[in-house]
Parts: C-alpha cells; structure tokens; sequence
C-alpha cells in the first residue's frame, strides 16, 4: 500500500504560484512556476506537479497520497484591486442607502500613502463597489439594543428586489443587524426564493461588528468577490477529485488558519491577503522551535513586500483592515504591505528623479531579463546587473535569464539619469531597499517597538536577496532565512501549518466590574457554536480548541483592544483590569488609557480551533557545497570586487559564512553583504548577524 501522510500547501501570488509539501519523513520539497493570471486553477495543480517530481511521484499520485491540501490564494484579492468583481446590489434600512458613499471622516484618506495625502485637492473617495442605482431601501428599525421599532415591510423588500434584479451578487446591510439579524435573515431568505442563483450575503453574518460603514462594506466586498470564488473554487475541487484527490481542501484565511470550501464559499472575504498571513503563521511555527518570541516577519515576492509581527510567539491582530481604500470589519493578522518586489518598475518622475514601484511588471511579460516582452527594468533586472543573480542560475537553471536585456532596460534610466549602468542598477536596490526599511520602521518603531530588540525572518523569492540590506539601515542585528531552501514557498509551507480555526464574535456593552455569571452565559453560547461548527467539520471534542478574549474600552476613549482570557478563573475583575491596561498600552503607547474614566466591554470573542497534528521536521543534512567565485558590485565597496558564491543544491553547511558572499540556492539568493556573518541552525535555517 502506497505511504501516506503528505501535507501539500499552495500558495498563489502575483509572479510566481508556490508549493510546499511536507512529507512523512519530515522532509520539505517545493515546486515554483510563472503564475498564469487568465487560469491559476492551472498554477495550482502545476506547481504541485514540479514538487512531486522531486519525489518521482506524478501529480495523481502524490495527490492519492495527501492527507491534507491548504491552498492560499489571491483570486478574491485580485478581483477587488482590478475591480473585475460582480455586480453587486445593496438592501439597506430606509434612509441609509447613501451610508458606503459618506464613508467616515477619513474616507477619502484611508489606504491613502502619505505623499497623496499631501495632494488633498486633488484627492478622492475610490470608486464605489455597488452604482447608487443598484441601492433599494426598505422599510424596517431596529434599535440598539435588537428591539425591533417599525417591522419588516416585505412589501418594500420586493419592490427593492425587483428593481435590483438585475445584480450579479446581493448585499444585505441593516441598522443594527449586529443586535437582531431577523430582518436580515427574512430578506435573505426571500431574495433566495425570488432568485435561487443568486449569491447573497447577509452582513451581519460575515462581520459580527458594530460600525454600520464598515460592516456594509464588508458584505459589499464578500458579494462582489463571491460568484468570482466560487466558481473559482469549484474548479480547484472538481480537479483535484479528476486527478485522485481523496480528501477536503481547506483555504486559507486572513485571521490565521484555515477555513473549509464550503466556508470559504460562504464568506470568500475571508480568504483576501491570506497567502501573507500563512507566511506569518509558518514563521510563529518555526520561531517556537528556534525559541524565538519577537520577530519581525518580511516577505519580498515579485510584487510585493509583506510585513508582520510576533510578539510573545503570536502574530499581531487587528479588527478593521482597509482594502482598497474601503474600511472593512473583519479580524486579520496585521500585514502591511507596499509594491516593493523583484518585478517592481524602475521610473523616473517630473523632475527626473529615479523612483521604483509600487508598479510591476507581473509574471507576463515579467523583468525585461525574463524574455517576454517587457522593456522596462526591475529590480530583478537590477539584480542581474549588478551580478547578484546568476542569469543562468534562475529558477534551478529551467528559466534562464537573458543579462543583455536587463542590462539594455537599465541603460536606457542610466542613459536619461546620466549615470552609469552599474551606477544606475546600484541606485534601483538602494532605493528599493529603502522603500522597504520604510515600512519595517513604520511596523515597529512607529508602533513603539524597538527593531533592535527583534530578529527578522526574510523569505519569498527576493527575501533573502535585499533582507541584509534592510535589515542594516533599520537597526535589526539577526535576520533569520527560514529554511533557506524553503524560504522562497514559505507562505506555501505555512499553508501547510495552519489549523482550521473560526472566529465567533458578539457585540455587547458592559460595564466593568460586570457579573461574571453573565460573562459565562455569552462565552457558553458562543463556544457552543464553535463546537458545533467544528464538529460538523468532523473534529473530534479532544481535537477542539476554544480560546476566549474580550474586547474592552476606556469609557471616555474611543478604540477598544482585544484581551485574552486565561482558563482559570477567567473572569477574575482585577485581572482582566490589568491585563487590559497592559494591551491598551502596548498598542497604544504608555499613558495613553484613562482608567480614571471607568472601562466598559465591547464585545465577545472566541477563537474556535480544529487541530492537527504539527509536521515534524527533519534538519537537514550537512553537506558540502560547491564554491566559486564572480564579479559583483557592492555599494559598500564603492564597485566591483570578486566575491565567493556557494552553490547549495540541498542541506545545509556546518562552517560559519562571511560576507561579502553569495549562497545561490535553487530558488533564490542569500546575500551577505560586506561584514556580515552567517551560519546555520540546528533546524537548517540560516542565521545572518547583520
């Protein structure tokens, strides 16, 4: 009987598609191929294909050996930010159908960078998801606190469902749906019995949050993203059954883990900016192994650079999250990310001025040293240049690269810049690179974290290329490369990792001290609907994890902060007190609560997680690498200097590295830059003391 007890994880990017499958044995094998955007169901099942050769298994054979397949996939992102979603109909209470236009007070700045806030007038609000015409009210109130004030007219609602049968896709948002979902509900239902088809979000079912702009918009994205997902994942899960598939694919979600197909059919919102968010979780995995509890996580791909950060061995959250330019209501691990990656444009502005990204050049036609087509350099062309990467070394040496395309995009910026090639290749990285330390200096120290006190993991294809540079100008003394030859699938690898886990979540207003029997009474409710979930989902009670937190504010401040609870004696007043003072703090700065004021709950949150077994990884072996030597440029030398490159197929070295030096790795480069050292750790990750 053929082994079993393969983890397969896919995870789907703007470049490049990756996969990372653990085996039996521990062992890690990868797979990384071109990202097709006109078919990523193709993408998936290609990258799982080239990892499964390195086991000499065909891709029906590998997948009639998988115990477990998580996919992280950008398909609902990528509707949302070429606005090629649904049609989407609004149903809203009478009144409020302009509420997604007015947005908030910081609508027409939120998801703005800081250098177009500058330019105020000629600032706007982003284009709306859902045409005034495709808004119907109808007539019903719900008070604050879920007692119904004027009854549901349906009179209105199939007068409102007429007019909207034209839409795609069906929103339904009500005034304080968050309290009593009745309306809601009866609407759905009828809209459903009108038009069976149809996919219909309720939302107060996908954000179970207080804030009628953000709870509207959150429903708004899950239905104009919908039809798109789920024909999207009906395809992913009729090939995986064509190619002898005998399990559920599980996807992953932005609030850490994973969530079923039928979850992810339901509410597809869940699944956006989820391949970032399994990079994170991958690293609090091995961070726990290597006794790390800080860690500034970095992921550079073709297109973008993702940051996150572990705190205490857990991943930073945040409740509201801004997607394009729209504020949402929905848990995420906190990501922050700029168009900073290897396909990232080089430019020059009004005043001549060399600028890089946030533009790409994607997977097609790719960096102009790709050879299809593309004529503007990158910095991977950069790269190229400045002799880092190997043209003929490129993705294992299946891609070669051509040098004399990328030298002739870059001539062409030196030639208007005045500069020379090597010059101009060199000012591409160095502005690149600040773009990035930018952005891990906005995630710590203007969080009130100190980056020296954190090590940095760097992973995705130019992760560990630009880390060390990075790494130097914000002040990081380690940079971890997480199993350097998994580092460039490590958000595939993460995938891999992650438990299934559901978030139930309750608004309500207490004061504190509150009546601990009262707090028990909710948390019972909802960890009954966790269980229930899960065991639908065929977890056993020993493999049910239930984790509950609060939310509490100070009375006079506005922001509330979510708390944890500990098992034992939970609802202990002081406690919670002081652990609340201690988040608010951490979050916002010393002195920055006013407990004079009192402090109230907000709402109710348990974390409901289906467990399964962790894989356990087999370190590397040592081996020996093949060494040799080429020219490369380095800013810190002033030019060219002939620098050691280690060529590592597999394993890892027992000798301690020092830079300048280039460890080319079957996917990416490791570079150490002049006066760095690096060595490797027990588990096969490679330690860089920047």
């Amino acid at each position: 009987m053929a082994e079993r007890g393969y983890a397969v994880g896919v995870d789907i990017g703007g470049t490049f598609t990756d996969c990372a499958i653990v085996g039996p044995d521990g062992a890690v094998r990868t797979g990384k191929v071109p990202t097709r955007p006109d078919d990523r169901a193709r993408s998936f099942f290609e990258a799982i294909e080239e990892a499964a050769g390195k086991l000499a298994l065909s891709l029906d054979g590998l997948l009639a050996r998988c115990d477990r397949l998580v996919h992280g996939t950008t398909t609902g992102t990528n509707a949302l930010i070429t606005r090629s979603g649904a049609r989407v109909g609004l149903l809203t209470t009478a009144g409020h159908g302009d509420a997604i236009r007015i947005m908030k007070g910081a609508g027409r700045l939120a998801g703005v960078s800081g250098e177009r806030m500058l330019d105020l007038a000629g600032s706007g609000k982003p284009v709306q998801l859902v045409a005034r015409h495709d808004v119907a009210e109808v007539v019903e109130r719900v008070d604050f606190e879920g007692e119904v004030i004027v009854p549901l007219d349906e009179a209105s609602v199939a007068a409102g469902l007429e007019r909207l049968d034209g839409v795609d896709a069906l929103t339904v948002s009500l005034l304080w749906a968050v309290r009593n979902s009745a309306h809601e509900r009866r609407i759905v239902e009828l809209a459903r019995e009108r038009r069976p088809e149809l996919f219909v979000t309720a939302a107060s079912e996908v954000a179970a949050q207080v804030g009628e702009y953000e709870r509207t918009m959150t429903g708004v994205i899950n239905a104009y993203i919908g039809p798109l997902m789920a024909g999207y994942i009906e395809s992913i899960e009729e090939a995986a059954r064509r190619h002898g598939y005998p399990g559920r694919i599980l996807y992953a979600q932005c609030a850490g883990g994973t969530i079923t197909a039928d979850e992810a059919r339901r509410a597809p919102i869940r699944t956006v900016h989820s391949g970032p968010v399994m990079g994170t979780l991958g690293s609090a995995f091995l961070a726990e192994r290597m006794g790390e509890r800080d860690v500034i996580v970095t992921d550079m791909g073709g297109t973008s650079f993702d940051v996150s950060v572990i705190r205490g061995g857990a991943p930073d959250l945040r409740e509201a999250s801004v997607l394009e330019r729209f504020e949402i209501a929905l848990p995420m691990v906190y990501v922050d990310s700029i168009g900073a990656g290897g396909g990232s444009i080089a430019w020059l502005d009004e005043a001549g001025g060399l600028q890089v990204g946030p533009q790409s050049a994607g997977a097609d036609p790719g960096p102009a040293c790709y050879g299809k087509g593309g004529t503007e350099a990158t910095v991977t062309d950069a790269d190229v240049v400045l002799g880092i990467v190997d043209p003929d070394a490129f993705l294992h040496g299946e891609a070669p690269l051509d040098r004399a395309a990328a030298e002739a995009a870059v001539g062409r910026l030196a030639g208007r810049l005045g500069l020379d090639l090597h010059e101009t290749a060199a000012g591409i990285n160095r502005i690149v690179d600040s773009k990035m330390a930018d952005l891990l200096r906005r995630m710590s120290v203007l969080r009130g974290l100190d980056p020296r006190e954190f090590v940095c993991f760097a992973y995705g294809g130019m992760g560990p290329v630009h880390a060390g540079a990075v790494a130097r100008e914000v002040g990081v003394r380690r940079v971890v490369v997480p199993l350097p030859h998994v580092a460039p699938v490590w958000s595939a690898f993460g995938a891999t990792v992650a438990d299934v886990v559901h978030i139930h979540q309750r608004p309500r207003r207490l004061r504190m001290p509150a009546d601990p029997g009262e707090l028990a009474a909710v948390f019972a409710e909802l960890e009954a609907q966790g269980r229930e979930l899960l065991h639908s989902e065929g977890f056993p009670p020993d493999r049910i994890e239930l984790r509950r937190s609060l939310r509490l504010k100070y009375s006079a401040q506005v922001y509330d902060v979510e708390v944890p609870l500990p098992d034992e004696d939970p609802f202990e007043a002081e406690r919670i007190a002081a652990d609340f003072a201690r988040v608010y703090e951490t979050l916002h700065g010393v002195g920055s609560g006013h407990p004079e004021g009192g402090s109230e709950i907000t709402g109710f949150v348990v974390r409901a997680r289906g467990l399964d077994a962790p894989p356990v990884l087999t370190p590397p072996a040592v081996v020996a690498a093949e060494w040799g030597t080429r020219p490369v440029y380095w800013q810190e030398l002033g030019g060219f200097a002939d620098t050691p490159v280690l060529r590592l197929a597999e394993g890892r070295l027992d000798e301690e590295l020092e830079g300048p030096l280039l460890l080319e790795l079957p996917d990416t480069v490791v570079v150490l830059r002049p006066g760095q050292r690096g060595r490797f750790g027990e588990l096969g990750s490679l330690v860089i003391d920047v």
